[in-house]
């Protein structure tokens, strides 16, 4: 399967992720990938975007930058949250926005000669949230990949 354009990597992510769908995440761009998020469906008491919604699109965020990538290399694999470290700045109030940086292209070698050599391996990845012009919230995660092999 592609994953290369908007719209099947917006296709994929409602149809496998359920969260994503309740959270009413769109992927406005790929590069950056960029996760846009409705402050309505991620209210919480206060009335500014809930924790863990602002958390769920920056994870997604950095999962669909890598499955794209995984894509684009016509590798088949499964990505997945490793571990992270997020920090919450300031309140979101209105929409919000999670946009993926991509790691350099040594990391994505690298990446790719881990998958080839032992079918897994990690990758560093950052995320920025931002609501209108704010930074709201940041998350440094490691992604595993797990390969069941290249698919040309």
């Amino acid at each position: 399967m592609q994953l290369l354009d908007r719209d099947s990597l917006q296709a994929y992510l409602m149809a496998n992720i359920a969260p994503a769908h309740a959270l009413g995440l769109t992927i406005v761009e790929v590069e950056p990938l960029t996760i846009a998020a409705p402050l309505a469906a991620n209210l919480n008491d206060k009335g500014t975007a809930f924790a863990g919604s602002l958390y769920s699109a920056a994870a997604l965020a950095g999962w669909a930058l890598l499955t794209r990538w995984c894509s684009a290399e016509s590798i088949d694999a499964e990505v997945a949250l490793h571990e992270s470290s997020a920090r919450f700045l300031a309140p979101a109030r209105a929409p919000f926005r999670a946009t993926a940086r991509p790691p350099g292209p040594a990391d994505l070698e690298k990446l790719k000669r881990m998958l080839a050599r032992a079918g897994r391996g990690r990758i560093e990845l950052s995320v920025e949230v931002s609501c209108e012009a704010l930074l709201v919230m940041t998350l440094s995660g490691a992604y595993a990949v797990s390969s069941s092999g290249v698919s040309r």
